[in-house]
């Protein structure tokens, strides 16, 4: 794999960023090559499940030049001013850290309009503090690249100069990178980040139901953590059957059983376990059904699930609504955390940064006692 010279602008501060998006965290194949930049571009959507428009997006690549693949995929929105750009490039490669990528391709998507700036110019300095703040974490920057889009026919280039690479996208159904991507995943390219998180409120009705039960004042029945475990397996069980219905009564039971701290923790294994699946169908059912204050729980779960699939849209929406609901979360807080991963990866929170670092975190809190896994590393 070649990459264009790489000049190192200055070292920039610290600072913070809302938390990115993080794609799938599991390496897989073939390995990119930057001769052919453009499939690995177009396959980003794939990665994503959406078509990004003004993101920095960074693709971890792991393994050897020869015999590596794509890792970590994590999307951040281009900040509105130049004073900003800094600490956004540091936040997103912050979750990175967490994956341990020894090269990571940088990406600018913005198209600046007709009249506009070259895109070689809109926004070349997130480029060189996205190469900044690679080079700070360790990470070697094989290719800092800009794009107009990542569908079809979109214009895309290397900010460096003299390198003169550039080109059209193709369509990822074409590239080898994007039809694996596609079967790995299994889910649709969505036009949009805001359609990711659409089904996260449901629609009116489910908005006008959740404000009834909010409304009518009836407090929840608390449960023992048996009657409450047993509930949310029957739950599981009907999801993971494609028949979950949820009435009011059902919505009040489940509420009071997941203010049970103890239901709370069995529901986070089964987002570790594997059921994750189904306690991800369960979690968004749940996330447009209950009312406030308990719909933080399902939300912060959702999170949980999401997150350790790599869908760092679906995770950052949903653990923004469970704060809205509930400030003090402790598990969507922690979730939080790991999308903002940390800028230095000698501290010891970088061990905590993006999905391997929650599935470790997590464990640790629902068994202290237990050994590190060396397959989560």
């Amino acid at each position: 794999m070649t990459a264009c010279p790489q000049p190192e602008p200055a070292p920039s501060p610290p600072g913070t960023a809302d938390p990115p998006d993080p794609g799938p965290p599991e390496p897989f194949g073939p390995p990119p090559r930057l001769e052919s930049p453009a499939e690995l571009i177009a396959a980003i959507p794939v990665l994503l499940g959406f078509h990004p428009r003004d993101s920095l997006v960074l693709v971890s690549l792991t393994g050897s030049r020869h015999g590596g693949g794509v890792g970590l995929t994590v999307r951040v929105d281009l900040p509105r001013s130049s004073a900003s750009t800094r600490r956004v490039c540091q936040e997103a490669v912050g979750v990175l850290v967490g994956e341990r990528p020894a090269r990571a391709l940088a990406l600018v998507v913005r198209d600046p309009g007709p009249g506009g700036p070259s895109p070689r110019r809109s926004r070349r300095d997130m480029g060189s503090a996205a190469r900044r703040a690679l080079l700070d974490a360790g990470i070697e920057p094989v290719a800092v690249l800009w794009a107009t889009g990542t569908g079809a026919g979109d214009r895309w280039g290397c900010f460096d100069q003299p390198c003169t690479c550039g080109g059209i996208l193709p369509d990822p159904a074409s590239t080898a990178l994007g039809v694996t991507a596609a079967v790995r995943d299994g889910r649709a390219v969505l036009p949009d980040r805001a359609a990711v998180l659409a089904p996260l409120d449901g629609d009116a009705g489910a908005r006008r139901r959740r404000a009834r039960l909010r409304d009518t004042g009836a407090a929840p029945a608390r449960v023992s953590a048996a009657v409450g475990t047993a509930l949310l397996d029957a739950c599981l069980d009907e999801a993971a059957a494609s028949r979950f219905v949820v009435d009011d009564r059902l919505a009040l039971a489940l509420c009071g059983a997941l203010d049970v701290g103890d239901v709370r923790d069995e529901a986070l294994r089964r987002c570790l376990g594997g059921r994750a699946a189904d306690a991800e169908q369960l979690w968004a059912v749940l996330a447009a059904a209950l009312p406030s204050p308990q719909r933080a729980h399902p939300l912060a779960l959702l999170a949980v699930c999401a997150l350790l699939r790599g869908d760092g849209a679906l995770a950052t929406g949903a653990v923004q609504r469970a704060l809205a609901e509930r400030p003090d979360h402790v598990l969507a807080g922690v979730v939080a955390s790991s999308l903002h991963g940390t800028r230095d990866p000698r501290s010891p929170a970088a061990r905590w940064a993006g999905p391997r670092g929650l599935r470790r975190l997590l464990t640790a809190m629902l068994d202290p006692d237990a050994t590190d896994d060396p397959a989560a590393r």
